[in-house]
């Protein structure tokens, strides 16, 4: 692995970014820097619980974090050309340069959300790493989020109303993830979606619904806590109650008190 030189590094991008009219040239000049800085021999239990399982470079943060930076104004002053390059990077097999397909969509700044959307809902399958599929909830979608909202709530209904559990949980998984985005700030649409699924839950889900439960939580534990009461109140599902139980630590102790008197009715 080459130590990483801060002047060097950016000299490589800048050359990097000379062909970014050219994806496929711009891809195998991508894959040589991440090469050069590479670190082959990290192995499991070096790297952070949410490891992604696919092939990895494991590469320095500053690589990551500079090839950001200078990618942002590329994206903004040619968006098509940025969504071409981005076609091209997913194909890749590792995960820092899909994510980098990912980081190009989220940098997007355009009229016109189709573009996005069509990505995502070709990129998200069942199958896909589950660190690619956060990355692609909370920063690929980040521009559906803060500018197109209707667009971002019709993407997450495509797959609640699917009829298989597994569809649906990307669906679920895309509501926890926008919950965690910074920006982020519709409580009543993540209710509101969220509701019937909560109401019954199915146990192909179950844990997709706990992680958004915490996250509204974590959002707002006093609004979420009154949501939660008022299912509890109509729902006939023993699931519901487990559900709830298991996300008691998400909220303060208050609040948790409030919730174990409703479960106990």
């Amino acid at each position: 692995m080459t130590a990483v030189n801060p002047t060097r590094l950016r000299f490589q991008i800048l050359g990097l970014m000379a062909t970014f009219d050219t994806p496929v040239e711009f891809h195998h000049k991508l894959q040589g820097l991440f090469s050069l800085y590479a670190n082959y021999a990290m192995r499991f239990g070096e790297n952070v619980p949410s490891r992604p399982l696919i092939s990895m470079y494991h590469l320095p943060h500053p690589v990551m974090r500079q090839l950001t930076l200078d990618l942002k104004p590329r994206v903004e002053a040619n968006p098509q050309a940025a969504l071409a390059v981005a076609d091209e990077l997913w194909g890749d097999e590792y995960y820092e340069v899909r994510h980098t397909a990912i980081r190009i969509l989220g940098a997007l700044s355009i009229d016109d959300p189709q573009p996005v959307l069509e990505r995502v809902q070709r990129w998200l399958t069942p199958g896909l790493d589950q660190a690619l599929r956060s990355d692609l909830f909370t920063i690929g979608t980040r521009l559906l989020q803060e500018a197109f909202p209707e667009a971002w709530e019709a993407l997450i209904l495509s797959f609640l109303t699917q009829t298989e559990p597994k569809k649906i949980a990307l669906g679920i998984q895309a509501l926890s993830n926008g919950a965690k985005s910074p920006t982020f700030k519709n409580l009543p649409t993540l209710f509101r979606l969220a509701s019937p699924f909560i109401r019954d839950p199915h146990s192909a889900y179950t844990r997709d619904l706990e992680d958004l439960v915490e996250a509204m939580a974590e959002l707002s534990p006093n609004e979420t806590a009154y949501f939660l009461k008022q299912i509890l109140s109509v729902s006939t599902s023993p699931e519901t109650s487990r559900l709830v139980k298991n996300c008691l630590s998400a909220f303060p102790d208050e609040v948790q008190a409030d919730l174990k008197s409703s479960l106990q009715k």
